[in-house]
């Protein structure tokens, strides 16, 4: 079994391309205008190269389900607008005030049944004084108490109305004492937050059951982001984007479609936590952070990188011109690669007319030609 294993791998590393010698004198590099540059064991902490690996652009929008309606279940005309859209309100905040026929109606129905309730009540009250000194019967005293507990009910769902508009406790026993009614209705923000929408303006009517405003909730905001098809193969849910210093997302999801107008994917990232530095609807810049260095291997430019066959090669500086060394890339970080082969970190590679040195290294080509005439 161990001579099996032995003699596999020795076939995979006889299979293994290996460094090849491409014979260029320094008036050729000169001629063809070959540049190097340095492999490197870790990126540069510039914010070029290094973590800001992939930048994506988007706009920032506000989760679906921290989204809240404000509506009126009576319409009526807009007499005034107390919020603008982007505006912050608490929770009850005043957003509109409408002139409603339907909400005079319903508090004058409200007095109306309430003070039959009071009569009810009262009349009950004498019953059951009558019932205790036996001037009248016990069918009578039930009588006047489901009378009691019908006016009392019929007040009551009046009351729910008035209370889903917005009217409090203390504005309801005032209308029951003074019997003032006002067709002013005011609607109010259901919970704390940024007022997204006003659909209506001064002056304008309102239907019963419409939305006036459409609020989102303080929380993490979302950023849709697009990608090209390299950048979404580079993403994964989960991953960390910072928009600025103390601003960080989080992908949360990644469409597997692209869009046909302009060949992007859209990318999903949330606030990791609600902070001031996202505002809704801004256009906004992220960048994906990459570590630095990896096990193993060195960052070349990708520019340095050739294919022959099935491999890939970078050409390495030597004595005698460049040598061919086969490489396996891996990730890409900004306009770097990590590859990993028999490169040592500081190693100068080809990174400009490297056409010149592959058709050199393919017999082709002036460099070629030199190299052939040599002794």
């Amino acid at each position: 079994m161990l001579n099996a294993l032995l003699i596999v791998s020795a076939a995979a590393v006889a299979q293994a391309p290996a460094p090849q010698q491409v014979l260029i004198s320094q008036e050729q590099i000169n001629r063809a205008g070959i540049a190097t540059m340095p492999a490197l064991a870790a990126l540069p902490d510039d914010g070029t190269a290094g973590g800001d690996a992939i930048v994506l652009a988007g706009t920032v929008v506000a989760p679906a389900t921290a989204v809240v309606v404000s509506g009126t279940p009576w319409g009526g005309m807009v007499q005034e607008v107390h919020v603008t859209t982007l505006q912050k309100v608490k929770a009850g905040a005043p957003l509109l005030t409408l002139f409603s026929q339907p909400w005079l109606d319903l508090q004058r129905e409200y007095v109306e049944l309430a003070a039959r309730a009071r009569l009810a009540t009262e009349q009950l009250a004498r019953s059951e004084g009558l019932y205790a000194d036996g001037i009248i019967a016990r069918v009578r005293l039930d009588e006047n108490r489901a009378a009691a507990q019908l006016a009392q009910l019929a007040a009551e769902q009046r009351a729910q109305a008035l209370r889903a508009g917005g009217m409090g406790q203390a504005a309801l026993a005032k209308l029951a004492g003074t019997r003032q009614l006002s067709p002013l209705h005011t609607v109010r923000a259901q919970a704390a937050g940024t007022v997204l929408e006003l659909p209506l303006a001064l002056g304008q009517q309102a239907e019963a059951g419409s939305s006036v405003a459409r609020i989102v909730r303080d929380a993490p905001l979302w950023v849709e982001l697009q990608a090209s098809r390299q950048q979404q193969a580079a993403i994964a849910v989960g991953d960390k984007l910072t928009v600025a210093p103390g601003c960080q997302l989080k992908v949360n999801a990644i469409s597997p479609l692209l869009n046909g107008a302009n060949q992007t994917a859209l990318v999903r990232a949330e606030q990791t936590e609600r902070t001031s530095c996202l505002q809704l609807n801004a256009y906004v810049e992220a960048r994906l952070a990459r570590p630095r260095n990896q096990a193993g291997a060195l960052a070349v430019p990708a520019a340095a990188l050739v294919r022959r066959g099935a491999a890939s090669y970078v050409f390495v500086r030597n004595a005698k011109g460049f040598q061919a060394v086969p490489v396996q890339p891996g990730a890409a970080a900004g306009d770097q690669v990590w590859v990993r082969g028999a490169l040592t970190a500081g190693a100068q590679v080809a990174t400009r007319g490297v056409v010149a040195i592959k058709g050199a290294w393919s017999g082709l080509g002036e460099a070629a030609a030199d190299a052939k005439g040599q002794p």
